[in-house]
Protein backbone atom coordinates (compact mmCIF):
# COMPACT_ATOMS: atom_id res chain seq x y z
CA UNK A 1 0.00 0.00 0.00
CA UNK A 2 1.46 3.42 -0.90
CA UNK A 3 2.22 5.73 2.01
CA UNK A 4 2.78 2.90 4.49
CA UNK A 5 5.66 0.80 5.76
CA UNK A 6 5.73 -2.68 7.33
CA UNK A 7 6.55 -2.88 11.05
CA UNK A 8 6.58 -5.74 13.55
CA UNK A 9 3.42 -5.68 15.69
CA UNK A 10 5.35 -6.17 18.95
CA UNK A 11 7.44 -3.02 18.40
CA UNK A 12 4.46 -0.59 18.40
CA UNK A 13 3.66 1.67 21.36
CA UNK A 14 0.71 3.81 22.48
CA UNK A 15 0.44 7.08 20.56
CA UNK A 16 1.93 5.61 17.38
CA UNK A 17 -0.04 4.98 14.20
CA UNK A 18 -1.19 1.74 12.53
CA UNK A 19 -3.31 0.71 9.55
CA UNK A 20 -6.29 -1.47 10.56
CA UNK A 21 -8.64 -2.54 7.72
CA UNK A 22 -7.00 0.11 5.47
CA UNK A 23 -7.90 2.86 7.98
CA UNK A 24 -5.03 4.92 9.45
CA UNK A 25 -5.45 4.89 13.25
CA UNK A 26 -3.73 6.24 16.37
CA UNK A 27 -3.04 3.57 19.01
CA UNK A 28 -4.77 4.25 22.34
CA UNK A 29 -3.91 1.02 24.16
CA UNK A 30 -1.78 -2.09 23.75
CA UNK A 31 -1.83 -5.22 25.88
CA UNK A 32 0.66 -8.00 25.30
CA UNK A 33 0.32 -11.56 26.54
CA UNK A 34 3.30 -13.73 27.38
CA UNK A 35 4.23 -16.62 25.11
CA UNK A 36 2.32 -19.69 26.17
CA UNK A 37 2.78 -23.42 25.99
CA UNK A 38 1.34 -23.55 22.45
CA UNK A 39 2.60 -20.47 20.66
CA UNK A 40 4.11 -17.03 20.69
CA UNK A 41 3.21 -13.83 22.47
CA UNK A 42 0.12 -11.98 21.26
CA UNK A 43 -0.68 -8.26 21.16
CA UNK A 44 -4.13 -6.67 21.36
CA UNK A 45 -4.25 -3.15 19.95
CA UNK A 46 -7.10 -0.68 20.36
CA UNK A 47 -6.93 2.35 18.07
CA UNK A 48 -9.06 5.28 16.92
CA UNK A 49 -9.19 6.40 13.26
CA UNK A 50 -7.27 9.59 12.44
CA UNK A 51 -9.79 10.94 9.91
CA UNK A 52 -13.02 9.55 11.35
CA UNK A 53 -13.44 8.65 15.04
CA UNK A 54 -13.90 4.90 14.50
CA UNK A 55 -12.68 2.49 17.17
CA UNK A 56 -10.70 -0.41 15.68
CA UNK A 57 -9.12 -3.47 17.31
CA UNK A 58 -6.42 -5.82 16.13
CA UNK A 59 -5.16 -9.01 17.76
CA UNK A 60 -2.17 -10.91 16.43
CA UNK A 61 1.20 -12.47 17.16
CA UNK A 62 3.81 -9.88 18.19
CA UNK A 63 6.10 -11.21 15.46
CA UNK A 64 3.59 -10.52 12.64
CA UNK A 65 4.06 -7.60 10.25
CA UNK A 66 1.52 -4.78 10.12
CA UNK A 67 1.33 -1.65 7.96
CA UNK A 68 2.03 1.73 9.57
CA UNK A 69 0.96 4.93 7.76
CA UNK A 70 3.67 7.46 6.97
CA UNK A 71 2.43 10.69 8.57
CA UNK A 72 3.62 13.95 7.03
CA UNK A 73 3.17 17.00 9.28
CA UNK A 74 3.00 20.24 7.33
CA UNK A 75 2.17 23.90 7.82
CA UNK A 76 -0.31 25.90 5.81
CA UNK A 77 -2.10 29.24 5.81
CA UNK A 78 -5.87 29.60 5.74
CA UNK A 79 -6.90 31.43 2.55
CA UNK A 80 -10.68 31.25 2.92
CA UNK A 81 -13.44 29.55 4.87
CA UNK A 82 -16.30 28.40 2.64
CA UNK A 83 -19.22 26.91 4.56
CA UNK A 84 -17.99 23.65 6.09
CA UNK A 85 -14.68 23.55 4.15
CA UNK A 86 -11.51 25.57 4.54
CA UNK A 87 -9.05 26.42 1.78
CA UNK A 88 -5.40 26.34 2.86
CA UNK A 89 -2.12 26.97 1.08
CA UNK A 90 0.91 24.82 1.93
CA UNK A 91 3.73 27.11 3.12
CA UNK A 92 6.45 25.05 1.37
CA UNK A 93 4.90 23.97 -1.94
CA UNK A 94 2.31 26.80 -2.25
CA UNK A 95 -0.30 24.25 -3.39
CA UNK A 96 -3.86 24.91 -2.25
CA UNK A 97 -6.05 22.29 -0.58
CA UNK A 98 -9.72 22.27 0.34
CA UNK A 99 -10.27 20.40 3.60
CA UNK A 100 -13.31 19.85 5.80
CA UNK A 101 -13.34 22.03 8.92
CA UNK A 102 -12.39 19.78 11.87
CA UNK A 103 -14.73 19.86 14.87
CA UNK A 104 -11.95 19.84 17.47
CA UNK A 105 -9.90 22.84 16.18
CA UNK A 106 -10.63 26.33 17.55
CA UNK A 107 -9.73 29.71 16.08
CA UNK A 108 -9.84 28.93 12.36
CA UNK A 109 -10.05 32.17 10.40
CA UNK A 110 -8.65 33.63 7.21
CA UNK A 111 -4.93 34.40 7.45
CA UNK A 112 -4.03 32.13 10.39
CA UNK A 113 -1.33 29.50 10.16
CA UNK A 114 -2.37 25.87 10.72
CA UNK A 115 -0.63 22.55 11.12
CA UNK A 116 -2.06 19.68 9.10
CA UNK A 117 -1.19 16.05 8.52
CA UNK A 118 -1.17 14.00 5.36
CA UNK A 119 -1.47 10.22 5.51
CA UNK A 120 -2.34 7.74 2.74
CA UNK A 121 -3.45 10.56 0.42
CA UNK A 122 -5.81 12.15 2.96
CA UNK A 123 -5.46 15.41 4.87
CA UNK A 124 -6.62 16.76 8.23
CA UNK A 125 -6.04 20.05 10.04
CA UNK A 126 -4.68 19.27 13.51
CA UNK A 127 -4.23 22.69 15.13
CA UNK A 128 -4.02 26.45 14.67
CA UNK A 129 -0.39 27.60 15.05
CA UNK A 130 -0.99 31.37 15.13
CA UNK A 131 -1.31 34.52 13.06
Amino acid sequence: MPGTKPVELGSLKEGQYIMIDDVPCRIVSITKSKPGKHGGAKARITAIGIFEPIKKELVGPTSSKVEVPIIDRRKGQVLAIMGDTVQIMDLETYETLELPIPEDVEGLESGVEVEYIEAVGRYKITRVVGK
